[in-house]
């Protein structure tokens, strides 16, 4: 009852395919992890149709701290939301199909808990049919409570654990928009004069980029200057908050220690502003998401930690 395998936390970058991993290739595992504080975290809901029959439906989710009996009036305001800000996460199965959450529209679930200590969260997964509405019921003393339990197969629970481990030096937020015209955009984390051994680390928990928009850490290896990166396709009117992450790992920054996250427009020959762009690179922009062809690049902005 409370370690259910299908309510998955999984860390602090999403799964780039969550049906390929969460289904078929470890669908018979709890493939779980700690929770980090400080951090958002992406949990999954997996289930499998029982139905005989093709099925719309919604994952909810909830938490509670832990208690002994989770009383539905514990948890059943207290909404874990989607990366797209709902309540819930819609989904659609065929007969005997399984299904999980996590698309490019809706993304999944999202929660970045406060540290707790010497205690643990539940998290209580529930899924809405139209066949089974399961709505979440007044429940008041043990028998109702142990009914509720022996006659709703569609909830599921989970203790989970967090954990205050590679907490960043320093975290900033970062606005986005992207405006009316869909684009790729190079997406860049600039080290300057940052200690070798130290890492930075880019997220952004808003769906709808191809791919996903996350750096995971990166080592400086380069004390002078070094660039990482990653190209999305950023389609219009989007919208995300970027988190971008300092970790020292002990060592100190150094004079002229700077950070900087920027956005960088490509264009190939031909387009109309490929003439006012810098090669890709005089920009830094590294070499394994520079693409083929000539190109040019156009810096849109920047946003930077630095050291005095």
């Amino acid at each position: 009852l409370s370690h259910s395998p299908d309510i998955i936390p999984y860390g602090i970058m999403p799964v780039e395919n969550p049906n390929q991993f969460f289904i078929i290739d470890n669908w018979k595992k709890d493939v779980g992890k700690d929770l980090l504080t400080s951090y958002e975290n992406y949990i999954y809901l997996r289930a499998s149709n029982l139905a005989g029959k093709d099925q719309k439906g919604r994952f909810y989710l909830y938490w509670a701290k832990a208690s002994l009996l989770l009383y539905p009036n514990f948890w059943k305001d207290q909404v874990i939301k989607t990366q797209n800000g709902q309540d819930y996460y819609e989904f659609s199965v065929t007969k005997e199909g399984k299904v999980v959450s996590g698309d490019n529209i809706q993304g999944t679930f999202i929660w970045k808990p406060e540290m707790i200590t010497c205690d643990h969260y539940c998290l209580i997964g529930r899924i809405v049919t139209d066949d089974h509405l399961n709505p979440i019921p007044e429940v008041g003393d043990v028998e109702s409570f142990a009914h509720f339990i022996a006659n709703n197969i569609n909830y599921a629970w989970r203790n989970v654990t967090v954990v205050e481990r590679d907490v960043p030096t320093k975290s900033v937020d970062v606005e986005y928009e992207e405006g009316d015209l869909e684009a790729d955009i190079h997406f860049l984390l600039r080290c300057t004069n940052v200690p070798v051994g130290a890492e930075v680390m880019l997220t952004c928990s808003s769906p709808g980029t191809i791919p996903a928009l996350n750096i995971q850490r990166q080592k400086v290896t380069n004390p002078e200057s070094q660039v990482f990166g990653i190209v999305c396709h950023v389609p219009r009117n989007w919208e995300g908050k970027l988190t971008y992450n300092y970790f020292a790992n002990g060592v100190k920054p150094t004079k002229g220690f700077d950070i900087q996250v920027e956005p960088v427009l490509v264009n190939d020959v031909g387009h109309h502003l490929y003439k006012f762009g810098k090669s890709l690179e005089a920009l830094g922009i590294p070499q394994e998401i520079r693409g083929i062809g000539p190109k040019t690049g156009i810096r849109l902005g920047g946003h930077k930690i630095k050291a005095y």
